[in-house]
């Protein structure tokens, strides 16, 4: 029960006012309005977590990843345990550990717990072996180096898979160490600074060439973690010039294989081979150009070795550019070939007319191989706009652009072709590559 009571006193003479408010609240339990139930208690625990898998195993990392529980109201976090003792903890279902020891035996297990505190039972337990320390050496095969490098080709990861990592500039300045002492015939050097981002140099004698010819492959191990790309050097080149490389080897359908018949049936100087599938990475490239290659239109992904300047691919053709001022780039891509299109579409890199046109030379040979193809170059065909490699950041550095990564080239040293073909005529196969391997042997 409530009982209010006003008092009011008024005094004009002295004008005041004097209220008095008395409020008497008096309330019974048995007639109270208001509700009086209590929330029941959560007591129900998660389900444990399952399909407990590792990812990217390296010497002293690893990436776990599980499937997520269930509870009846929500989970709110998982506790990650090592050999037995609780270790972290995530919001989500995976976590990345760092600071691991090489060559080493880890049991791992995941419970889940929910917001009040209900824990889940331990998951199964998973065993992750980390990779064993490397060690530094020259490692040495023999055979035809088409089919080793045609083996490592087909194990390059492909898109959406996120495999490729991006180096650090502590990185890229020992790339560039490793590269300067491959060029310098400093082998043992190189040998001893590739280990550090779990690359091996390989001196491969292809015994099916006459005389024997030896190179050095610079290729990740095994149990890659980086997938930085896969770079070639002849020992004693015939072809001193030409440097072959092939940036999308399994989006271009067949261009890495081609790029390799070439480089080997001509000796050349150096071959370069990326590393994953240009889509591989979902992280965007900031350098400028845009495609639609990996679905929507959109910027270049950092796995995209064309169009990133911030990799291995591209300090080793600044490396290459930069210690042999002679040398001459010939980048091997690929197009779906529409009505109207010509059969190959080449390009220095901009609209300008080097003092040696390249571009003119190899059509000339590539017509004494095969004198039904057609052709577009970018500086002679001036109204063709499409698939010009203007946006390609190592011909930008080639042809001495202030920011390869964002601004195209104005002149041209003419040190770069980018050549785009169609698949039916020169992509198809190793009978369609001998046009491409005999034309570039017969200009340079």
């Amino acid at each position: 029960m409530k009982t209010i009571n006003f008092i009011t006193a008024l005094s004009f003479g002295k004008e005041i006012i004097i209220m008095v408010l008395m409020l008497f609240v008096a309330c019974s339990s048995s007639e109270s309005n208001s509700d009086d139930t209590s929330a029941e208690t959560d007591i129900q625990a998660p389900s444990s977590p399952t399909g407990l898998t590792a990812d990217n195993i390296t010497q002293t990392s690893v990436e776990l990843n599980w499937g997520a529980a269930s509870d009846n109201v929500g989970i709110q976090n998982y506790s990650l345990y090592q050999n037995g003792s609780y270790l972290a903890s995530s919001g989500q279902t995976s976590y990345v550990l760092s600071d691991l020891e090489p060559g080493k035996v880890y049991e791992y297990q995941v419970r889940a717990t929910d917001a009040a505190g209900n824990e889940s039972t331990l998951s199964e337990v998973l065993k992750v072996t980390t990779v064993s320390a490397i060690e530094a050496e020259l490692q040495y095969a023999s055979g035809n180096i088409d089919a080793y490098l045609r083996n490592l080709i087909n194990n390059v990861p492909g898109s959406g898979e996120n495999n490729y990592i991006i180096p650090t500039n502590d990185d890229l300045e020992l790339w560039n160490q490793v590269i300067d002492d491959l060029l310098s015939n400093n082998i043992s050097d190189a040998v001893s600074k590739a280990v550090d981002f779990n690359y091996q140099i390989t001196e491969f004698t292809d015994t099916n060439l006459s005389p024997n010819q030896v190179f050095y492959v610079l290729a990740e191990y095994s149990s890659q973690s980086n997938y930085w790309g896969i770079y070639v050097f002849s020992k004693t080149p015939q072809k001193e010039d030409l440097v072959l490389m092939a940036p999308h080897i399994k989006y271009d359908t067949n261009t890495g294989f081609e790029a390799v018949y070439s480089f080997r049936n001509n000796v050349a100087k150096a071959l370069l081979l990326s590393g994953t599938h240009r889509c591989n990475s979902t992280d965007r490239s900031e350098c400028s150009g845009t495609t639609s290659s990996c679905g929507s239109n959109g910027a270049y992904r950092i796995s995209d070795m064309a169009h990133n300047t911030n990799s291995a691919f591209q300090k080793t053709t600044e490396v290459l550019a930069t210690t042999l001022p002679n040398t001459i780039f010939v980048q091997l891509h690929g197009f779906g070939k529409d009505d109207g299109d010509p059969d190959v579409i080449m390009s220095n890199g901009t609209t300008e007319t080097p003092d040696t046109d390249y571009a003119s030379l190899i059509k000339d040979a590539l017509l004494d191989e095969d004198n039904t193809l057609t052709f577009k170059i970018a500086h002679i065909d001036t109204d063709w706009t499409r698939l010009r490699g203007f946006t390609n950041t190592q011909g930008r550095f080639i042809n001495s652009s202030p920011d390869p990564c964002s601004t195209s080239a104005s002149s041209t040293t003419g040190r770069f072709i980018h050549i785009e073909q169609a698949k039916p005529k020169l992509r198809k196969n190793a009978s369609s590559w001998a046009k491409m391997s005999n034309a570039l042997g017969s200009v340079f």
